[in-house]
């Protein structure tokens, strides 16, 4: 004879004089296509505390009450739990945690690990492509499901890894950026001056330095150094440079660099180290640096501090911003990473050594190598004719 306590699921019994704790869950059955719902007990439950403890350990975020019984959001609730303990990015479980909710769209979350074969996993991605996801979504939601299986199987939540013999999905891992002409930053330069001068100092930084958009956005005003010994002004806790200052004088006879150590994600509003924990100072050309210093100077006379953000604007408003401006001014519409590629692009036709733009960009030799190597196709006539002064 039970009867009910003050917490659900948790039932004292009168006949043993303990609690019974009752766990209900549900499970995805891909035979026969419905939720399959279900039930466990344990009983003889000593005190009410004790209960509730076995309450939260079955629920463990309602995933799974066996490994045999695990489920795909059960796999992910793990991986999270080893991500956080692992301090991985808050970046990196948000954006997991994103995907796997689009995945669930296809594979319900329910869904449990041992009935996703090679057969299920094909219909999965015939029915991601046929939604019309783009090639670099496809990309992330196969590798993050492959992520669950795989750390599910190394847990041994799987006896067999489906994944050894199931094809990966295809997907175009190239991407191709469109190469921003000197004449067409020209046209958007003017085209913000006119309109927003924040903007033009925006795309300025991208296009002279390289510098992702989240790298862009998280950049505040005591982030930029002038060569000639520093602001007047500058904060006590201003960043210390990784390139010494006689060093800086010798490379730059003169005008400015920007200070790269960290990045913005405006949709998760967080700040976050930069890609491959690579810090940079980069120099900044003369026209950039001269717009800044107009703005710094408003900002500060307006009461504002040097360690305020230049831009306070998310990623989806600079874009769709910079894909107006190329409507407005009669040009192929580019998005904020091609500022970057062509930045890189540029540094490569101009003989840059490969050491060098590792360290202003702060992707690897061989990143470089890869990503950019259509840049170095037409280079041919350049060997020949070292070759030939030797």
């Amino acid at each position: 004879m039970r009867k009910k306590t003050g917490h659900k699921n948790i039932y004292y019994n009168e006949s043993t004089k303990k609690y019974d704790v009752k766990y209900n869950y549900k499970e995805y059955s891909v035979q026969e296509g419905r939720n399959l719902y279900r039930s466990k007990w344990v009983y003889h439950i000593d005190t009410l505390a004790q209960a509730k403890l076995e309450l939260a350990n079955l629920r463990t975020q309602g995933v799974r009450t066996s490994s045999r019984e695990l489920s795909l959001q059960g796999a992910f609730e793990l991986w999270r739990v080893k991500a956080l303990s692992q301090n991985y990015s808050p970046v990196t479980i948000e954006n997991t945690a994103n995907f796997m909710r689009t995945i669930y769209k296809f594979i319900p979350a329910g869904t449990l690990l041992k009935c996703i074969d090679e057969d299920v996993y094909y219909r999965f991605c015939s029915d991601i492509r046929a939604a019309g996801y783009s090639e670099e979504t496809l990309f992330s939601l196969n590798a993050t499901f492959r992520k669950m299986i795989n750390y599910s199987y190394k847990k041994h939540f799987l006896a067999e890894n489906l994944l050894s013999c199931a094809d990966n999905l295809k997907t175009k891992q190239k991407q191709e950026h469109h190469i921003i002409t000197k004449r067409e930053f020209d046209l958007l330069d003017a085209y913000f001056q006119k309109k927003n001068r924040r903007y033009q100092l925006l795309i300025g930084l991208l296009y002279y330095t390289g510098i992702r958009i989240g790298e862009a956005m998280a950049v505040t005003y005591a982030d930029f150094w002038p060569l000639d010994g520093g602001w007047p002004d500058a904060e006590p806790d201003a960043p210390v440079l990784a390139i010494a200052e006689d060093t800086m004088r010798k490379r730059v006879p003169a005008g400015m660099r920007v200070f790269i150590n960290k990045s913005y994600v405006s949709r998760m509003k967080l700040e976050k180290d930069t890609k491959n924990h690579k810090n940079r100072a980069i120099p900044l050309s003369d026209a950039p640096a001269a717009l800044y210093r107009q703005l710094r100077e408003e900002h500060l006379a307006a009461g504002g501090s040097a360690g305020d953000k230049l831009f306070s604007v998310t990623y989806q408003a600079i874009n769709t911003a910079v894909k107006r401006a190329c409507e407005r001014v009669g040009i192929a519409p580019v998005s904020c990473h091609d500022f970057r590629h062509t930045f890189i692009s540029n540094l490569i036709r101009k003989n840059i050594p490969l050491s060098v733009m590792e360290r202003v960009t702060g992707d690897t030799q061989e990143m470089i190598l890869r990503r950019y190597s259509h840049a170095f196709e037409n280079d041919d006539m350049m060997i020949l004719n070292a070759l030939r002064e030797l």
